[in-house]
């Protein structure tokens, strides 16, 4: 199913990012999510692919690294 809504745990395990910054890009509104009650959220897959398709191109720094 192309849009099936996925958890924080299986957003961290499918793009291989720490559960912390997951938690982080809701935190600060940067990742498409869907709040379910107070504490839940849900991800659409199909809207996540196409949040990190638009990023692919992006070169990040970290602040007060040596460039």
């Amino acid at each position: 199913m192309a849009d099936d809504k996925m958890t924080r745990k299986d957003v961290a395990e499918e793009y291989k990012l720490p559960t912390r910054t997951v938690d982080y890009l809701v935190a600060t509104k940067q990742i498409p999510f869907s709040r379910i009650g107070k504490r839940n959220v849900r991800f659409s897959r199909k809207r996540l692919e196409e949040w990190f398709r638009e990023r692919e191109s992006i070169e990040y720094h970290r602040p007060g690294a040596a460039s």
